[in-house]
């Protein structure tokens, strides 16, 4: 199959579910513990459509109070944030990486290509939290440990917000963000969306609303200084995509803006209207809230609401959205090109729909990560296999429904990170990548042009590392230097002064 570009992906059979008619009864709410209408042997009677009265009816205190135990359980798991020392491999050339050449007036830089992780200098004495790209993106962030927001990278249309298109070539924090304290970012192709305590904000391309900002008067131009997201909402975490962004709130709830030509904004429309004879598609610069998400029942083909679904974890691909859920189902919508939503099909969703290959009777079966990568998902569920499926520019991985990766069997997982052509894995003292090299991303040395199978990155083997993050040409790693082995070991390592 065809490697993915940076061109817009055409459009796929769409389907629209019907939100006219009035419901005869509400679906069964659906969880690990409840009855799975996909696995039952009676079928739901009825499709209770997303109508204005339903989300009356659904309001935000109900739907947090039926999923308290869900959400109090999920943060009891989770661990306090460990800092790290940050390393780098692939290509630095952030105006050519990804292109066939750089666009007019830019100025490459002549940079070596790191072949194998290298620790970025300018953040040796830096204690980092949370590295971020994204799997379209030649930019990335940093968040370090007293919450201070450092970028790298491309910078064309002020997706850094340091209000110039001026690329930055080494890691520097961002003025704008040195007085606040950042929670989470997020990467799409050339925006970003940064969440601080008390407000968040957006910056760079906003042809199609993607930055959430709201207003006309933002449309279609570059953002170089950061402007408030339209959300009152305290939010967790954002993700982003080609031309459209996802923005999860604290309390679960999901929002979307941008683009939704292929429905990639979960709210069952498109936006496409004619004008003078010619199809466009609206952008959707306020982000709507995501309201409905359901669920196949197998016999009957129709579609059947989840009600009171609270999302935990958000990602993006090029033009399809994943969410998972606080009782870990997964749900897919967008463009269907290759079956990239798991769905067994090719058609397009416009709606969140639930990956029912992963059984919710079956606590096992449910999923507790899940990432997009530009044109597939990759996802583990709580026994620790990977699944992916969709596009991912390997042969004997691109299906449109969930197949196990074997060669992870037996591996405990930490992180995943997918991206265009090239993928990695952090699972137990390994660092392990596959896919196309071009310029080192793969961390694996120069004589390494392509791998269609896992392997490890054998310079930075047994160094544990806390996380990853995988953009255009270049994947970036948060190595764990809390014990005096790993400290040893990291002593080895090439330090990255470009």
């Amino acid at each position: 199959m065809a490697a993915a570009t940076d061109e817009i992906e055409p459009s796929a059979k769409r389907v629209k579910v019907d939100t006219e008619t009035e419901p005869e009864k509400p679906a069964p709410e659906t969880s690990p513990e409840t009855t799975d209408p996909a696995e039952t042997e009676e079928p739901a009677k009825t499709v209770e459509p997303a109508t204005e009265a339903v989300k009356e009816h659904e309001s935000k205190e109900s739907v947090k109070e039926d999923a308290k135990e869900d959400v109090e359980e999920k943060e009891a798991e989770e661990p306090a944030e460990k800092s790290g020392v940050v390393l780098i491999c692939g290509s630095m050339n952030w105006d050519v990486i990804g292109r066939e050449k750089a666009r007019v007036n830019a100025k490459p830089r002549k940079v070596e290509p790191a072949w194998s992780p290298q620790v970025i200098s300018a953040l040796r004495d830096v204690r980092i939290t949370q590295i971020i790209t994204g799997n379209q993106a030649a930019h990335s962030f940093f968040i370090s440990n007293e919450a201070k927001l450092y970028g790298l990278g491309r910078n064309e249309c002020g997706q850094l917000g340091t209000g110039t298109l001026k690329r930055m070539d080494r890691a520097s924090i961002i003025p704008f963000f040195k007085n606040k304290q950042v929670i989470s970012a997020a990467c799409g192709r050339n925006h970003s969306i940064v969440i601080t305590l008390g407000q968040s904000f957006a910056m760079g391309e906003n042809v199609m609303g993607q930055l959430g900002i709201g207003g006309e008067s933002g449309k279609g131009k570059n953002i170089v200084n950061p402007r408030p997201v339209a959300l009152k909402e305290q939010l967790k975490m954002a993700a982003g995509g080609h031309d459209f962004s996802l923005f999860l709130t604290e309390e679960g709830f999901l929002y979307s803006a941008g683009s939704s030509e292929s429905g990639q904004l979960g709210t069952n429309d498109t936006g496409e209207y004619i004008d003078n004879r010619k199809t466009l598609f609206s952008a959707h610069a306020t982000p709507t809230r995501i309201h409905s998400f359901f669920t196949l029942d197998p016999k009957t083909k129709t579609k059947v609401r989840i009600p009171q679904v609270l999302i935990r974890h958000v990602s993006c691909g090029m033009h399809h959205s994943a969410a998972l859920s606080t009782a870990d189902q997964l749900f897919t919508w967008g463009f269907n090109g290759h079956g990239r939503l798991g769905h067994k099909t090719t058609e397009d969703e416009l709606i969140p729909m639930r990956v029912n290959h992963f059984r919710v009777t079956d606590k096992n079966q449910c999923v507790r990560m899940a990432k997009c990568s530009m044109g597939g998902v990759f996802a583990v569920n709580n026994i620790g296999t990977v699944y992916v499926w969709g596009m991912n520019n390997i042969a004997r991985l691109e299906c449109p429904y969930p197949i196990p990766l074997e060669d992870m069997y037996g591996w405990d997982v930490h992180d995943i990170a997918p991206a265009k052509q090239h993928h990695v894995i952090i699972a137990d003292k390994s660092s392990i990548a596959m896919g196309k090299q071009t310029k080192g991303e793969l961390g694996m040395g120069p004589n390494t042009k392509s791998s269609s199978q896992l392997d490890k990155m054998n310079t930075v083997d047994g160094i544990p590392m806390l996380k990853c993050a995988a953009g255009i040409g270049h994947t970036l790693l948060l190595a764990d230097d809390s014990t005096a082995e790993a400290k040893k070991l990291l002593e080895g390592i090439d330090v990255n002064d470009d």
